[in-house]
């Protein structure tokens, strides 16, 4: 009966034993899960304060190496050195340089206003009158004259005119009572000087100082327009930086899904997974695939945009650049130091469109001086003297009298008119006033503009900051996430699938922190553009 009731006991006792020999199993297994995972995590330095984001691998990336198999031209370019590139060879540059040139031409003919004029006329005539009584007999005149001049137009608004009008006249008489050759000469010298209408010297001046202003604002639009395209070759560069070091990340966890698929493979192998345990794995490194196709594509992109803006294809050569950037992305992020109100004040200082759009008030306000002035009325002042000779049969004598001035003339006169009503002149005047009006308000609204984007460079620029450094935690969190669970896949106490959404979650990390420093790099330059600092650094 006791052998009997030991043999019976033997399996319960066993069975009442198992539950405690599994706890003590399970918790056995759990500690050493858990010192696995906290080595792994020490040596990964997650013991630190601080840990540090392990570097991406720095592998010759598809487009470097197809140009060196290929042998083409190789460019390796700062950020300098791009900005100097495109302000020499961008073709949009180019073409916008020659419209101050040619506003420059405007100014060459306002001033072509005062340049002297020669002037001159010839003629012959010829005439006959019928004999009407005794005393007047039938008489065949022929006459030949010319005038040669000399005008100019003064800073005054007066006009100064000196001529020299020679002539012969022939004449054929049949009472013979009529000399038949007879010489004269007269020399003019006159001058007419506005007095209300179109008078002195700002009005004269008015079509030069407005060309002026026109050049000012053609080289101030120019100089906006070279800021522009500058500014795209930084946004240019730093996306160029950005595609290449996407590239890297979306490798790097192609690299995690790669090597996950390789223990997954030798699992099945040593028949510890069945085969189709594989599928997650081979699901997940044909996505990570068509990540890196897609990076690669945006790398050729970019690369593309950027030797648009810095070369001209003059040579048909500019597709063949493997073009390098050089300059790392990463940079010292902090908030803008300075104050908003003094930035502000420097961009409404320094902004060229600021300053065509003065120069566009100025040149309205220039025509609003002369449409006032044409509401007056017209009142001249004009003086001549003038010298006659008269010689029959030679002509030097009538030159001689007309040079010595032996039969002087002179004479002063006024000469004046109005429009009735004037509504012509009254209708340009309001319209100048009102376009005045108009560009005034229109450069208001730029400087409320400029103060807007200022503010707005500024906020993203402190904003990224920030973002940069929660974004470069999150990169750390995730990497120890993702080492942690790879550690527990080890020690079986995971699994593939959660592996594969640690790698997701750092290769968002890794992206959203290159997106913020991107994100930084564009928004330092949009602050220099914002005031109207960006400019090519000099040689």
């Amino acid at each position: 009966m006791q052998a009997r009731s030991a043999t019976k006991s033997g399996p319960v006792m066993r069975r009442m034993a198992e539950p405690r020999m599994s706890a003590l199993a399970a918790r056995s297994r759990g500690l050493a899960i858990a010192s696995a995972v906290w080595l792994a995590l020490s040596g990964s330095g997650f013991a630190q304060s601080k840990a540090q984001v392990p570097a991406i691998p720095q592998e010759p990336l598809p487009v470097d190496a197809e140009a060196e198999r290929r042998g083409l031209p190789r460019r390796e370019l700062t950020l300098a050195e791009a900005l100097r590139l495109a302000r020499a060879n961008n073709v949009e540059l180019r073409a916008g340089e020659l419209v101050p040139q040619q506003a420059r031409q405007s100014l060459v003919g306002a001033e072509a206003v005062f340049n002297p004029e020669l002037y001159g006329d010839t003629g012959y005539a010829e005439s006959q009158s019928p004999q009407r009584s005794f005393v007047q007999p039938s008489i065949q005149r022929q006459s030949i004259d010319a005038t040669v001049g000399w005008r100019q137009r003064v800073i005054s608004g007066g006009l100064f005119d000196l001529s020299y009008r020679p002539a012969r006249l022939d004449t054929i008489s049949q009472s013979g009572f009529f000399p038949g050759t007879q010489f004269t000469s007269e020399m003019v010298l006159s001058y007419t000087q506005p007095l209300l209408r179109g008078a002195w010297s700002d009005y004269a001046r008015a079509d030069m100082e407005s060309a002026q202003q026109g050049i000012a604002r053609s080289d101030q639009q120019f100089a906006r327009s070279v800021q522009d395209t500058l500014l795209l070759v930084v946004q240019a560069y730093w996306e160029l930086v950005y595609t290449r070091e996407n590239y890297r990340i979306v490798q790097s966890a192609l690299a995690v899904a790669q090597e996950q698929l390789r223990i997954t493979l030798e699992q099945i192998r040593v028949r510890a997974l069945a085969p189709r345990d594989r599928v997650a794995d081979d699901a997940e490194v044909a996505r990570r695939l068509e990540e890196r196709i897609a990076a690669e594509n945006q790398i050729r992109r970019s690369e593309d945009e950027l030797r648009r803006l810095l070369f001209d294809d003059s040579d048909g050569q500019i597709w063949r650049w493997n073009l390098q950037p050089i300059e790392a992305i990463e940079t010292t992020f902090a908030p803008v130091a300075e104050d908003v109100g003094a930035l502000v004040d420097t961009a409404l200082a320094n902004r060229p469109d600021l300053k065509a759009a003065r120069s566009s008030v100025a040149e309205a306000e220039i025509a609003l001086m002369k449409a006032n002035r044409d509401l007056l009325p017209q009142l001249d002042l004009v003086s001549t003297y003038s010298s006659d000779g008269v010689s029959d049969n030679v002509y030097r004598d009538s030159f001689n009298d007309a040079s010595q001035q032996e039969y002087p003339d002179w004479g002063v006169r006024l000469q004046f008119s109005v429009p009735i009503g004037n509504q012509a002149a009254r209708s340009r005047e309001r319209n100048a006033q009102l376009e005045v009006e108009r560009r005034q308000r229109a450069l208001y609204g730029s400087m409320l503009t400029v103060a807007k984007e200022v503010r707005e460079a500024v906020r993203s620029i402190d904003s990224l900051s920030q973002s940069i450094q929660a974004s470069a935690e999150s990169v750390r969190l995730a990497v120890t996430n993702l080492e942690t669970e790879q550690v527990k896949l080890g020690v079986g106490s995971s699994t593939a699938f959660e592996v594969q959404r640690r790698n997701q979650e750092l290769r968002e990390a890794r992206g959203r922190l290159l997106r913020n420093e991107l994100d930084y790099r564009k928004a330092q330059s949009r602050l220099l553009h914002a005031q109207g600092l960006l400019a090519a650094p000099q040689d």
